[in-house]
This record gives C-alpha cells, structure tokens and sequence, in this order.
C-alpha cells in the first residue's frame, strides 16, 4: 500500500495482532532486520523489548515518521533501531542478522516473480546459516469488495478521520489495485482529502513454496495466524530458515 501522501494517517489505523508475534522470535534471537519497516509499528516495539533491530523502506515519508516516534523514546531505545532507505528487491547492508521478518503482507509489494524472488535473495544473503526469515501474507481471496466503502473512523486532535477503500483485482495478471480515501473532518466540515493508490501482487501458496525453495530457504512451519493456529482462512504465517 502507498502512504507516501498519507504516512502521518498509517499509525492511526494501523492496529493489528502481529506485534506480541514478531516481539517474542525477536526477543529469542535477540537482533532483527525488519523489511518494509515503514513508520516502525513493530520495529519500535522490538526496541522496547531490548531487540537491536535495523528497519529498510523505500518510503521517505513513512520513514520521517518513523524517525519522529524514536525520537520521543529514550536513549537506550534509540540506540537499537537503525532505519535505511532502500528497495526491498535490492539492499545491501553492512552486516547479516538471525532473525529477519516482513510484517502486514509486505512480501506482496513486489508486484513480479522477478521481484519477489530478488527479495527472498536479498534477505537470504543478509541472514544468517540456521537463521529465521518470518512473514505473514495474505493470499488471494475469492471475493474483494469493488465498492467504494467506508472502514474505519478515528479522532484525532479534535478532527474525525475516515478511511475508504476499495479494490480492484486483477486475477489473470495476479494483482490487486486498490484505492484508499482518507477524509478529515474539522467541526464536521471535510477539510482534507488524501487519495492513494497502489497496486499489489496476488501470490499463492503454491507459489510463493516454489519461490521460497528456489531462493533456498527451507519451511518450517506453515501458520494460519499469529497464535499458530492451523490455516483455515486466506491468511498465512510463515516461518523458514537458512539451512
């Protein structure tokens, strides 16, 4: 999903049950690299727990407001996140980690087989032997709403903010270009309006097991959630390692 025009609204909306997931494999292995780290919802939350974790985006204002949140937290904590500018298709750091992971169906930003397979290489040549690579994904689903419809509402600072989306798939091509509207409201008067759209890749299981062996990672386990629960849903939660 693009923010670049609304990365200060990400947080506000951002609520998932991924962080306690994330949280605990980075407090086992004690360092992270986070790919697609954008505004730090988690990387932060690793920090907190005493995880030194490094954080790339390509995104310049996602990563601004990463920046402003670490700035607020203690010293400490500002001592063990590092945040980059980079493709996640193309990175190239200055040292490997035992625990890589890509929250929120990052994976799915890499719109080609081309680029999906460049990441999984990437992340494989900076993680280390018997090191975890954990990520969740949303797989394609058999309906997606066209409809332009409202999702959620917030306040914030005296203003109402709603966020609107709708979907458009694309199942022979394997993508899905969505739109997201949020609207703030001052006094119930509409005094801003953001548009975004994006466009991401439809993967499949089937596929994505083929792409994780061809960049020579081997599967652990396959999850439908982050309790590690069975798999019953579109949803999945991976955890591979390098042999």
């Amino acid at each position: 999903m693009g923010y670049e025009k609304s990365a200060q609204y990400y947080d506000l909306f951002g609520e998932k049950p991924d962080i306690s997931y994330y949280k605990h494999l980075g407090k086992q292995y004690g360092a992270a690299l986070e790919v697609g780290v954008g505004t730090a919802r988690v990387a932060l939350e690793l920090a907190k727990a005493q995880v030194e974790v490094w954080g790339i985006d390509n995104c310049e204002q996602m990563l601004e407001v990463a920046r402003q949140k670490i700035s607020l937290q203690p010293a400490a904590v500002q001592k063990r996140i590092s945040l980059v500018t980079a493709e996640m298709t193309d990175f190239e750091l200055s040292r490997t980690f035992p625990y890589i992971y890509i929250p929120s169906s990052g994976l799915s930003h890499c719109i080609t087989t081309e680029d999906q397979l460049n990441c999984l290489k990437c992340i494989h040549n900076h993680l280390e032997k018997g090191g975890l690579f954990a990520f969740d994904l949303m797989l394609p689903g058999q309906s997606y709403s066209t409809a332009l419809t409202l999702i959620d509402t917030k306040e914030v600072e005296g203003d109402v903010v709603r966020r609107w989306i709708c979907h458009r798939p694309d199942f022979t091509n394997q993508l899905l270009h969505t739109t997201l509207i949020f609207e703030v409201y001052t006094q119930q008067e509409l005094t801003k309006r953001i548009v975004e759209s994006s466009t991401v890749s439809l993967i499949y299981k089937r596929e994505l097991l083929l792409l994780l062996d061809k960049a020579n990672f081997t599967v652990q386990h396959l999850y439908g959630d982050f309790s590690r629960g069975e798999q019953t849903t579109d949803f999945l939660v991976v955890e591979a390692v390098k042999p």
